[in-house]
């Protein structure tokens, strides 16, 4: 198992997978990671969806402007808010809940980096939410809040982060 900081350090945006399947006591790991996010009132506001027919994710990768890559992905992982859980969609507190999706996702994608899994959180296809939940048969409470590509990353990916001294507004 890897440190905390290396996987933070480590962990990619992945936009190109291998073939090969993902196995469902992996997929089961990664939500597992997910349903421990902290949450309001521990409300748990996080549904998922697990999407693996090939046909399927060609389908939603459609909807994307991704979707050259998107469509090689072994498993798409749709996110989404239950809006049952939440008692006002304007306020502070329907933020709470949206952050508290963004704390679930975050596990998501560490725990498949240290998996050995690549992923992409795909925030861009929030723009087709009607035609996704059509797709899969999502019912009218549910609010998508991403969509998480998973497989084996068939290359790396690189990036670079500003340095610390650029993002501290202050320091008091």
């Amino acid at each position: 198992m890897g440190s905390i900081m290396s996987n933070i350090i480590n962990r990619r945006s992945i936009r190109a997978y291998t073939s090969k399947k993902i196995d469902r006591t992996d997929i089961i790991q990664i939500l597992t990671a997910a349903s421990w996010a902290p949450s309001g009132n521990n409300l748990q506001p996080w549904r998922f969806s697990v999407i693996t027919n090939a046909e399927l994710i060609k389908e939603l990768s459609s909807l994307t402007i991704y979707h050259n890559w998107v469509q090689s992905a072994p498993c798409l992982i749709a996110v989404f808010l239950d809006t049952k859980t939440v008692d006002d969609k304007i306020s502070n507190i329907y933020l709470k809940h949206v952050q508290a999706i963004g704390a679930a996702i975050q596990n998501m994608l560490l725990t498949a980096h240290e998996l050995g899994l690549g992923t992409c959180w795909i925030g861009e296809i929030l723009k087709n939410e009607d035609k996704v939940k059509e797709l899969i048969g999502i019912s009218s409470e549910m609010q998508l809040m991403a969509i998480i590509s998973v497989g084996y990353p068939s290359k790396d990916s690189k990036s670079r982060r500003m340095d610390i001294s650029e993002i501290i507004i202050n320091w008091l």
